[in-house]
């Protein structure tokens, strides 16, 4: 797994690199210049001669980093303008190195450390087809202003391509928050590994295409450093996919007793079902209020159905959690929540299956919505629990705003995760799944197709299939994320993304899952 990491983190493996291990900083500096230039030519077949490209430069390493990539430019006959938003005296180090190589070579560098010399250089800033942000790298923390707000919102205006130097400008390394003012770059290159800004939203929605470049730190340094958690890949998925032996039956893949569904509401616990048969669980029942029991019988004949008593508003009556307890007692996982709602009965239902459930389970929707800010009715249960919250979901159990949680969605999850003992799948953009005592992930699947209602049924569904089949809490957690985002992208690179219904998801999973066939050799 590919490793992400604060922004400390990163500064201490540059600096063990450099001065345990002899790798001089001009040449890790060479190298990030080297690889922004790539980032170019993939863009524009290979060739930038005769491409007007305009480097925004600040004072620190990140500037010296857009300078070695001005020369490397313009020696392959690229048209290069560097306007340096700094007075050229406060430029040190290796940063100064690149400033005066790239003057040594007779390219030109104007100044932007005045308001008026943007006015002046405006006619210049409109003709380029590449820009090139080298203002503020992973150290910066706040929010641009003054020039530098005027700066960045001038290279936002471009309809060039744009290319950001390992962060783009605006945004902290260590927060998925996004200030008012930031760099909208459609490539982000990312030195060494990738940080907790270009994986997590919304500050994700500025980091456009994310290309981590080698820029030859030793790998010991990387290996042996600490980190704030790991981006999920297919071949890590594949390691920790359920075996399925030649011989086996349906009994040897689990089965899945789903609880929820209430008028209107009953297509959640077809669309969870459907998720965890097409992930491979060998069973699935569900008990849905009495009322509903005969849709799935039609709807989804792959599904059982063993009804539950119900309300008056024809949701799951309290009465019904001795009966679900008995029945899911010999079953291998639970999953309480789609389309359940809060009926004050209903919330007795959750409360005494939580409680008393011994099966691993997985609790979604408003499962989670009637456990509120009762953590320690998860963390004292006698086996494991997956929690699916969105954004929303997640503030009401730490007692928070949604807007609070994605501003920091990592450090949310593993709060949560600590606090309940429960694993924490915090989904959106970036899905975040948190351990109580271990590592997080982050996953990099997925699209805005899936923004609609449905598709967290069909994830949670999916994390229950995969649990009840023998994988760790875990890994159902995070195989289930990832596979469900692959499948939509699969929907999304044949169709428009904005179409895609859960239901699309259904028929993608079993070619997500057979990719990872040559993953896992």
């Amino acid at each position: 797994m590919l490793k992400i990491v604060s922004a400390a983190q990163m500064r201490a493996i540059d600096r063990r690199s450099i001065e345990e291990m002899g790798v001089p900083g001009l040449i890790l500096m060479e190298n990030a210049g080297i690889n922004v230039v790539r980032a170019i030519q993939e863009r524009h077949g290979g060739k930038v001669a005769g491409l007007r490209v305009n480097v925004f430069a600040g004072k620190g390493n990140n500037g010296g980093d857009g300078l070695a990539a001005a020369r490397h430019l313009a020696n392959l006959g690229a048209q290069v303008a560097v306007f340096l938003a700094a007075d050229p005296a406060q430029v040190k180090g290796d940063a100064k190195v690149n400033l005066d190589a790239y003057a040594g070579m007779g390219g030109t560098v104007k100044r932007l450390d005045e308001g008026r010399q943007l006015r002046a250089h405006k006619l210049k800033f409109m003709h380029a087809a590449v820009v090139v942000d080298a203002l503020f790298g992973t150290g910066f923390t706040g929010a641009p202003g003054g020039l530098n707000a005027q700066v960045i919102e001038i290279m936002n205006q471009f309809g060039a391509f744009k290319v950001a130097v390992d962060i783009p400008s605006g945004l902290a390394a260590d927060s998925g928050a996004a200030p008012s003012v930031c760099f909208r770059a459609d490539v982000t290159v990312a030195f060494g590994l990738p940080k907790i800004a270009h994986v997590t939203s919304p500050a994700r929605n500025f980091v456009g295409k994310l290309v981590v470049a080698d820029i030859s730190i030793p790998p010991r340094a990387i290996d042996e450093s600490p980190c704030e958690a790991f981006l999920v890949e297919a071949e890590d998925v594949a390691a920790v996919m359920p075996p399925r032996a030649w011989e086996a039956h349906k009994g040897h893949f689990g089965h899945v007793v789903i609880a929820g569904g209430s008028p209107g509401m009953g297509g959640a616990v077809a669309l969870a079902g459907a998720g965890a048969l097409r992930v491979g669980a060998g069973l699935v029942t569900a008990t849905p209020p009495r009322g509903l029991a005969p849709v799935y019988e039609t709807g989804l004949p792959e599904m059982m159905t063993r009804a539950l008593p119900e309300t008056d508003a024809g949701t799951i009556d309290g009465k019904g959690a001795e009966l679900f307890l008995e029945f899911a007692r010999d079953k291998t996982a639970a999953l309480v929540g789609p389309g359940l709602t809060t009926h004050s009965s209903t919330r007795w239902f959750v409360h005494e299956v939580v409680s008393n459930l011994a099966i691993p389970l997985v609790l979604d929707a408003d499962g989670l919505n009637l456990i509120g800010r009762d953590a320690a009715m998860i963390k004292t249960r006698a086996a494991p629990t997956i929690v699916t919250p969105h954004p929303g979901e997640m503030g009401r159990l730490l007692g928070i705003s949604a807007k609070e949680v994605q501003a920091d969605r990592l450090g949310a999850a593993k709060r949560y995760a600590a606090e309940s003992g429960a694993v924490v799948v915090l989904k959106g953009a970036g899905t975040v799944t948190a351990t109580p005592d271990g590592p997080a992930y982050v996953n990099h699947t997925g699209n805005n197709g899936l923004a609609t209602g449905g598709s967290g049924d069909v994830l949670a569904g999916m994390i229950a299939g995969l649990l009840a089949q023998g994988a760790h809490p875990e890994d159902a957690a995070v195989a289930g994320v990832y596979l469900h985002g692959r499948a939509a992208d699969l929907y999304a690179a044949r169709y428009d993304a904005r179409c895609l219904m859960p239901t699309d998801l259904l028929g993608l999973i079993p070619e997500a899952v057979t990719e990872l066939r040559g993953e896992g050799k």
